[in-house]
Order: C-alpha cells, then structure tokens, then sequence
C-alpha cells in the first residue's frame, strides 16, 4: 500500500478526527522559522489584540496577531477579511485552517509546527505521542512489498483454518461506524437523512459545533438535544460486536481498536480493558474544570431531563468523549506500537481514509495477515502480501465467517446473555 506519511494530519492532540485538505497552495506565504519563534516566545498565552479574550484564540500565520474564535468576537475572522490573510493556527488543538481553501488543511511543514505548538502547550506529553518524523522512521523499518507468491497470498480458507485452530493468537481489530450501522445508530452526515441535516433549530454556526468543546463551553444545550435524540435508539450490540467477543472468548483477542463511541463491543461482553475507543465513550465523564471524575449516571439523568450537569465547583461535565479541539486518549497512542505485535488484522466497517485510522493500517507488516471486511475497498492496495478482502454487507460476511468456524451454539449462547444483560 502506498502511504505517504510526510503528510500526515497531525495536530496538538494527535491526528485529525475529519481528513483535512493536504495541498493547501496558501501556505508559501507563512515564515515557518518566524512563527515557531513567536509559539516559543509565549504567543500561546497571550490574549486576542482586539477584546482580551485568552479562552479560544488563533493566530494568523501571516503576520503573527492574535484573534479570538466565532464562538467569543470572531476576531480572527474579520481579521482575515481585512487583510486576506488565509491561514490560521488554533491555540485550542494545534489545527490550521486556511480561509481561501475554507477547510482544515495540513502538510508537511506544518506537521512541524504542530509538533512545535504541542511540545509547548503540553509538556507533560512532549516526548510521548509519535510525531511524523518518528512514524516515518517505523514505516521505513517495514519491507511493504508487493509480492503476490502463493505463500504470501492469505486466502479464507487460511483464515477459517488459523481461526479454528488457534494458529492466532494476538488479533487485533480496527473497526469503524459501519459495524453499528445495523445496530440502529443513526447517520450524522447523509444529505437530508443525517443528524447534521436536522439541527436548523439549534442556529449552530455550523453542524459540527455541537460537538465542539469550545461551543459546548458557551452552550452546551445542543449537545444535550442531539444526544438524547441519539440515545432514544437504544442500539443493541449486533454480530460484528458479538464476533470481537467470541474471538476474545476463544482468548484470540489482543487488542481491539475503534473509531465509535457507541460502546457496543463492550455491552457485547467485551472487557474494556482490550478496547482501544480512539473517540472516547459514555461510560464515564468527567468536569471540564477541575477534571474531577463525575457519575456517567448522573449524567443521563441530566441528560433525560435535558438539564445541565454541572460539578461541585461549577464547572461543566461532559462524557468522556472526544470533541473537536480536544486531545484524544493517551492509551491510544500508548498502543498504537503495539499493533506490530499482532500475528492477524481485521479491519470492519471503516473507509480508511479517517485519521487515525488510516495511519494505522500501513504499521502492519507484510508478513501480518490484514483482513478488510467492508462494501468496498477503497485503501489498501490488492497487490498487498497477506491480504484478504471480503467485500459486500459487514453482517452477512461475519454470519458466514461464524458458521464457517462452526461457531452457531456460541453466538447463540451469547446472544441470550447480551439480551439478558439488557434487562438489567
């Protein structure tokens, strides 16, 4: 598979939860040597120059000012439609938007800079979350060729036979929304149909400000609507869940990666200690003041009665899920070396195309089986070495694999155990 990680979405709080633009043609006119200088000379903690707001700023990296966001004096804004300059780095999460491409952008040269604006903004983790350079240098460790020999070629009845005999024992799954998709979850960004089309009445600057951290700060009643909508669908883990845990019942499991923040693999049985949720969960939350653990069940109680959560010190509470223009887990940096330790990949329900995701994949020597159950393969390369494709609908391919292994009684008997647990 051909990855070039020179471009690399990186921001202070690792990687891109949405793929920005990567060939932005504005950044020629930022001073790169000019800009790290004035993050190092303390910019980060200076006010914007126009009304003192120090809550959520930018700085225009054209001339160094300093400007506040849409959701205080959108300062930086009109700063840009007085002097053009297109290009802006968040203070709140390192990530660079450039008003001429309207869109988050990233390269190279900039991945520096992040890397610069996070050592900075988070000393504490300078030195622990992998930067470009340093997955450049693992990539560069791994022989990806593309050869298609017999002996490299990883067929489904390779799978079904390393399977039933346990010829693997260190999988590790990397799992996106079309997992869920049958669960009942519904869509947030499907034109007419999506969570995104259906929030008009909420005047938010955008649809995806309700997950903002920075708009939940200054109104966080969107979020409590939009989720409790989300809840009244009462997903239920579906085969896709239930097959992580079946693999982990047979003690096959090592790890298991997901972009979701449904929690279903866990409400399948899974222990939580083997889920990597890139995205966070609701299982837990905690105050975005003094970061004081809270009561997840408190909070849908406040949630039920669309009232807001607040902690003993008055600050706000909110899951613990990754907004916008918030770090994302350490654990899932933590672990992402350790997916060279897997001796099989299955990757479901995902387009590869989402950081961190994407960047995951390429880690995967050759010599590892990667096994990619989705509609459509539209990332990685056919002419991999151990490379097994299973295209069509993610359930009924999984039902197939299950009967395949002769694993009917155990999904049934857990079947009546995920649906006992329900009840309680």
């Amino acid at each position: 598979m051909e990855f070039d990680l020179t471009s690399l979405p990186q921001t202070a709080s690792g990687f891109f939860a949405i793929s920005p633009k990567l060939d932005c043609p504005h950044e020629q006119s930022i001073n790169f040597e000019k800009i790290s200088l004035h993050l190092k000379n303390g910019a980060i903690k200076k006010p914007c120059d126009d009304c003192t707001s120090a809550q959520e700023n930018w700085m225009c990296l054209e001339c160094s000012a300093i400007g506040c966001s849409r959701y205080f004096g959108s300062h930086m804004a009109k700063h840009n439609e007085v002097t053009r300059h297109k290009i802006a780095l968040s203070f709140a999460d390192g990530s660079f938007w450039c008003y001429e491409c309207d869109s988050y952008i990233h390269s190279k040269d900039l991945g520096s800079l992040a890397k610069t604006f996070s050592d900075i903004k988070f000393p504490e983790t300078a030195n622990d979350n992998p930067d470009v350079n340093s997955l450049t240098q693992m990539l560069s460790n791994l022989n990806t060729k593309d050869d298609k020999s017999e002996e490299n070629v990883f067929t489904r009845e390779k799978l079904i036979s390393g399977l039933k005999n346990k010829t693997f024992k260190k999988i590790i799954f990397l799992t996106g929304a079309g997992i869920s998709v049958s669960a009942g979850i519904p869509d947030f960004r499907s034109p007419k149909t999506g969570l995104y089309d259906n929030l008009a009445s909420f005047n938010l600057p955008k649809p995806e400000a309700v997950f903002d951290l920075s708009y939940f700060k200054t109104n966080p009643e969107p979020f409590y609507k939009v989720t409790k909508e989300i809840l009244k669908f009462k997903a239920k883990p579906v085969i896709s869940h239930k097959f992580i845990k079946l693999i982990a019942d047979e003690g096959l499991l090592f790890l298991s990666f997901t972009q979701n923040i449904d929690g279903l693999e866990v409400e399948a049985g899974v222990d939580p200690q083997y889920m990597i949720e890139a995205h966070g969960h609701y299982r837990s939350a905690h105050c975005l003041s003094c970061n004081k653990e809270a009561s997840s069940e408190e909070f849908f109680k406040h949630l039920e009665a669309q009232t807001i959560y607040k902690c003993e010190c008055s600050g706000l509470v909110k899951p613990d899920i990754v907004f916008f223009g918030e770090r994302m887990p350490d654990t899932f940096f933590k672990s992402m070396e350790k997916i060279d330790e897997a001796d099989l990949v299955i990757v479901m329900g995902t387009s590869l195309k989402v950081y961190p995701f994407a960047a995951l994949v390429p880690m995967i020597h050759y010599s590892v089986p990667l096994v990619y159950i989705n509609r459509e393969n539209t990332a990685i390369s056919s002419k991999r070495q151990n490379f097994l494709f299973m295209e069509g609908d993610i359930d009924s391919q999984v039902e197939q694999l299950i009967k395949d292994l002769g694993w009917e009684d155990k999904l049934s008997k857990l079947n009546g155990k995920v649906e006992e647990n329900s009840k309680l």
